[in-house]
């Protein structure tokens, strides 16, 4: 197809990005360093939160999901970067197929959740930054090779003219070095394409994160590498509540935050300690990194007593001598 024909084709290209890059600023820390990996969630008071509806795929979604990865690594290699692999993890798809059931386009869903929230119900282990894309075409999606070129044109936007929409936001997630998986959703109808991709930072395996009875949190698991963190933020939603897709469509197609920083967690201190220039400093009651696992304690009882219920996100931390910080987790637990 000619670039004219596809133009003319083309009613509306609509792409969001989440971009993080003022996630430093919103964490005033002794130690500005970040990396994420681990997602489970825990809720305490009621039944454990769930995703509202059954996930549909396009039946041709693995040749589309392949290609789209191909398309990413192939990209990621030009840059001298590893490539990702393809996640399990279903929160992508779940997303685009919602946005295409409802006819809303936003980075909250109906259920008033985000992507950290939806990544952390449907048991992601790692850290988490979306990008969506839609397309309305009158050249109808009725084959895949169709639905593939659309990929490639919305792959190609948000990787070389991101600038001016999203501050290259979406370009920064695709090109990541921390990113190591992918979660793609591709779900369309004859006219309308929504595109879906959930970059992961994930370093662990069999990881957990079980509050317990006298709320001390416990973040443990095996790790493919050695990690070194240094804090865990802290930050905090109001319980999330439905939205309507109308409402969606009005008011929230607008890249998200992860929520109000209330402070965080910093290893075990006897004297001299430091503690973050805002919100509570929380001292872990152990903090073990070894060579292929973590083994971290400590009690939010503190953010809950000041807080209550709402949504508690914390992003597990470490930032390598003389790099930015990378994020290890966001697991998002669910208190009500």
């Amino acid at each position: 197809m000619s670039s004219a024909t596809r133009a003319a084709a083309i009613i509306a290209i609509i792409i969001v990005v989440v971009f993080f890059a003022v996630w430093i600023t919103l964490f005033p820390a002794p130690i500005i360093s970040f990396t994420l990996f681990g997602t489970h969630h825990i809720t305490i008071g009621s039944e454990n939160p769930q995703i509202g509806s059954q996930i549909s795929y396009p039946s041709d979604y693995s040749t589309l999901a392949n290609y789209t990865l191909s398309l990413i690594n192939s990209e990621r290699q030009s840059f001298g970067l590893s490539s990702v692999s393809l996640s399990q993890i279903q929160s992508a798809q779940q997303h685009a197929d919602s946005m295409l059931y409802y006819g809303y386009f936003s980075h909250w869903d109906t259920q008033g959740y985000k992507p950290y929230m939806r990544y952390t119900l449907l048991g992601g282990s790692g850290y988490v930054e979306e990008n969506i894309a839609e397309e309305t075409s009158s050249a109808q999606f009725i084959s895949t090779p169709q639905v593939e070129d659309a990929i490639r044109f919305l792959e190609n936007q948000m990787l070389y003219n991101d600038s001016a929409c999203c501050q290259n936001g979406h370009r920064d997630n695709i090109l990541n070095p921390y990113h190591n998986r992918v979660s793609i959703g591709i779900a369309y109808s004859l006219g309308r394409l929504y595109f879906v991709e959930d970059f992961e930072t994930a370093y662990t395996s069999s990881f957990q994160t079980p509050l317990l009875e006298n709320g001390i949190i416990t973040l443990q698991g095996n790790t493919s590498e050695y990690l070194s963190p240094t804090q865990i933020g802290i930050f905090y939603d109001p319980l999330p509540k439905a939205i309507s897709a109308y409402t969606l469509n009005q008011n929230y197609s607008r890249p998200y935050g992860q929520g109000q920083f209330i402070g965080g967690v910093l290893p075990p201190c006897i004297a001299f300690c430091e503690h973050f220039t805002s919100g509570a400093t929380v001292y872990a009651s152990s903090w073990f990194v070894g060579p292929s696992s973590i083994d971290i304690s400590f009690s939010l009882a503190q953010f809950v007593q000041e807080r209550g219920s709402g949504v508690y996100t914390l992003y597990l931390v470490q930032q390598p001598q003389g790099e930015p910080a990378e994020y290890l987790t966001s697991v998002s637990i669910f208190i009500t």
